[in-house]
C-alpha cells in the first residue's frame, strides 16, 4: 500500500465514523423533518442555477452565493481531521514522505471530499466558457467577461474555501459573515463583478491582517465563565447550530422576494419555530457539561435549582447572536417574535423534563397556536 492509498483509506475510515456520529446527533431533527436530508441534497442543484445566470436579481444572487459557500465551507471543516489524518498523525510524520508529496495529497483529498459542490461550477463554468468563446466574436468582449463572471467566481471562490476550510485554521468571519451583512442593502447599487472583487478583498485581508484575539477576562464568573470556557474548547456543536441558522435565514432571505406577502408571514412563522428549536437545544451541551463536572458543581454554595436557573440564562444570552441575525435580515414581524418566544421557551421546558421528547411541547403549542388563529 503506497502514502496515497494509505492517506485515502484513513480518510475514508474518518468518513464513516464521522457519518455515524451524524446520524446519531440529528436523530431528532430527521424525526422532526423527514424531508430536511433530501432537500440539503437538492440545495446545491438549485444553487448552481440561481449563481450561473448574470440576470439574476443581485439581492438573490449574493444571499446564495453565501448560503453556497458557507455550507461548503462547513462541509468541509467537518472533514477537515479525516482529509488531515489527526488521529494518524504522528505515524504520517514518521514516513519517508516529502512536504509536497504530503501537501499534494491533501490537496487531491479536499477535492475529492468537496466532490460535488465543486464538480457543479466546473461543468458550468465550461460550459458558459465554451458558450461565451462561440460569442466573443459576434458581441462586445466586456459583456462575455460579464456573462462569464458568476460562473467563474463562483468556482474561485468554492476552490477557495474548499482547500481554506483544511489548510487555514483561522475562521474567514471577515468575508463569510461581515462582508455579505454588509454588502446585501447595497445589493442593487452594486454589479455582480464588483460584488466578487469586493469577496476576495476580503480574503486578501483577513489573511493578511491577523485576527484580534479576546479574552475572557474578569468580566465572567462562577459557573458562567465554566459553561463559556466549555463551549470554547469544543466549539464545534454551536458552530453548527450557528451555521445550520445561517443557512435558513439566507435562503429563506433569498426566497421573500419572489412571494407574496401572506406567505412571506407562513414562512417567517415556520422559521420562528425550527430557530426557536434549534437555538433551544444547545441547553443539552450546557446539560452535559453540567454532568461531567456534577461534583465540583454540587461543591460550590449553589443550589440545584439555581444552578438550573444560571444554565437557562446562559443558553439564553447565546441566542442574542442568532436573534441579532434575525432582526438585522428583517425577516420577523412582532407576531414572529411572539411565536419565537414561545416555541423558545416550549423548547426549554421539554428539554428540563422531556429531554427524550423535547420537541413534543413546542409542536403542541404550534399546533394551539394554529387551531387558535384559524
Amino acid at each position: 500500500m503506497n502514502y496515497w492509498q494509505f492517506r485515502l483509506r484513513v480518510y475514508r475510515e474518518y468518513l464513516k465514523q464521522w457519518l455515524d456520529s451524524i446520524k446519531q446527533m440529528s436523530l431528532a431533527i430527521v424525526a422532526l423533518f423527514p424531508l430536511a436530508l433530501s432537500a440539503l441534497v437538492l440545495f446545491p442543484f438549485l444553487a448552481w442555477g440561481v449563481l450561473a445566470e448574470s440576470a439574476t436579481n443581485n439581492e438573490v444572487w449574493i444571499y446564495t452565493l453565501w448560503g453556497y459557500l458557507l455550507f461548503v465551507y462547513s462541509w468541509m471543516i467537518l472533514q477537515r481531521d479525516g482529509i488531515l489524518g489527526v488521529e494518524h498523525q504522528l505515524y504520517i510524520n514518521s514516513l519517508p514522505v516529502s512536504r509536497s508529496t504530503k501537501d499534494w495529497c491533501e490537496l487531491g483529498l479536499s477535492l475529492y471530499g468537496a466532490n460535488l459542490f465543486i464538480l457543479g461550477p466546473l461543468v458550468i463554468f465550461l460550459v458558459l466558457f465554451k458558450h461565451g468563446a462561440e460569442q466573443v466574436l459576434h458581441l462586445p468582449f466586456s459583456y462575455v467577461i460579464e456573462k462569464l463572471a458568476p460562473a467563474a467566481g463562483l468556482l474561485t471562490l468554492c476552490t477557495y474555501y474548499c482547500i481554506a476550510a483544511v489548510k487555514v485554521r483561522r475562521l474567514p468571519f471577515l468575508s463569510l459573515l461581515i462582508l455579505p451583512l454588509l454588502i446585501t442593502p447595497w445589493a442593487q447599487e452594486l454589479s455582480k463583478i464588483q460584488c466578487l472583487v469586493l469577496w476576495c478583498l476580503a480574503i486578501l485581508t483577513e489573511r493578511i491582517i491577523p485576527m484580534p484575539m479576546f479574552g475572557i477576562g474578569t468580566w465572567l464568573k462562577g459557573s458562567y465563565r465554566l459553561f463559556f470556557q466549555g463551549d470554547m474548547a469544543y466549539p464545534r456543536a454551536e458552530g453548527l447550530r450557528l451555521v445550520a441558522l445561517l443557512l435558513m435565514l439566507i435562503m429563506l432571505r433569498a426566497m421573500f422576494n419572489g412571494v407574496p406577502i401572506d406567505v412571506k408571514s407562513n414562512v417567517a412563522s415556520f422559521l420562528s419555530f425550527t430557530s426557536a428549536l434549534l437555538m433551544a437545544s444547545s441547553l443539552f451541551d450546557t446539560q452535559a457539561l453540567c454532568r461531567q463536572y456534577q461534583y465540583y458543581l454540587t461543591s460550590l454554595p449553589v443550589s440545584k435549582f439555581r444552578l438550573q436557573i444560571i444554565s437557562i440564562s446562559y443558553v439564553m444570552m447565546k441566542a442574542l447572536l442568532g436573534l441579532s441575525l434575525i432582526a438585522y435580515l428583517d425577516i420577523f414581524e412582532a407576531q414572529h417574535w411572539a411565536l419565537w418566544s414561545l416555541f423558545y421557551v416550549t423548547s426549554l421546558l421539554g428539554i428540563l423534563y422531556l429531554p427524550k421528547w423535547f420537541f413534543s411541547l413546542p409542536i403542541i403549542a404550534a399546533v394551539l397556536v394554529f387551531v387558535i388563529g384559524s
